[in-house]
């Protein structure tokens, strides 16, 4: 399934790289929490790399859809110690939360985001503004230095992110750009618990112009 929707993802992407004005790479951190029921945490650092390409739905590019590839790792420590009986396919199970230990999730996925650019009149500086969906897979999640088994987490994770930034020209064709928001779950992480990660993140990168387009 994993690899599946990689291959769909990925399709996707270069379908329609000819048709795009822009290119960019950008990474950063996550300040993640997860939210259980049955004990307090707090936030982790983790990281978070993302790669996609613009489409303009203007010609003079105020606004576009950006279409991205992510690898992110979202940590959230224990502040307490709690377990909690729950159910795995029927079958009764423990899980136990050591405090100090972490719960760390590395993702990798897609979101299509919708972006406003402000500042049409400024050639050298641009504020903008995205919102948009995010579809990722839970490839490895681990409970404190235990590696959870597959039927632990779920394996496909929907959410959502909700960003701002600004670029500043550097030369014809590239331009330097910090993004920052916070992203949340709509799905739980972790199988039959309410286990929904929230992030705020921060992100430099650089955004090249195919053709010099307006940005």
């Amino acid at each position: 399934m994993k690899k599946n929707f990689l291959f769909i993802c990925l399709a996707f992407v270069l379908s329609g790289s000819y048709a795009q004005y822009r290119w960019e790479v950008s990474g950063g951190a996550t300040f993640s929490k997860l939210n259980l029921d049955n004990v307090d945490t707090n936030r982790g650092i983790g990281f978070y790399f993302n790669a996609g390409y613009g489409y303009m739905l203007d010609d003079r590019a105020k606004t576009s859809i950006i279409f991205s590839l992510e690898a992110l790792q979202r940590r959230s420590t224990f502040a307490d110690t709690a377990s909690e009986n729950i159910e795995i396919n029927g079958e009764p199970f423990t899980v136990r939360y050591n405090e100090g230990d972490e719960i760390k999730a590395f993702q990798i996925g897609f979101s299509p985001k919708f972006r406003v650019i402000t500042g049409q009149n400024t050639d050298n500086f641009r504020a903008f503004f995205q919102v948009g969906p995010s579809f990722r897979v839970n490839t490895k999640v681990e409970n404190g230095d235990k590696k959870l088994s597959t039927q632990d987490y779920e394996q496909i994770v929907l959410g959502g992110v909700y960003g701002a930034g600004f670029s500043i020209a550097t030369g014809e064709m590239f331009d330097f750009m910090i993004d920052v928001g916070v992203m949340n779950d709509f799905i739980d992480n972790l199988t039959d618990q309410n286990s929904k990660f929230f992030d705020i993140y921060a992100r430099v990168g650089i955004r090249y112009r195919v053709y010099d387009a307006r940005r």
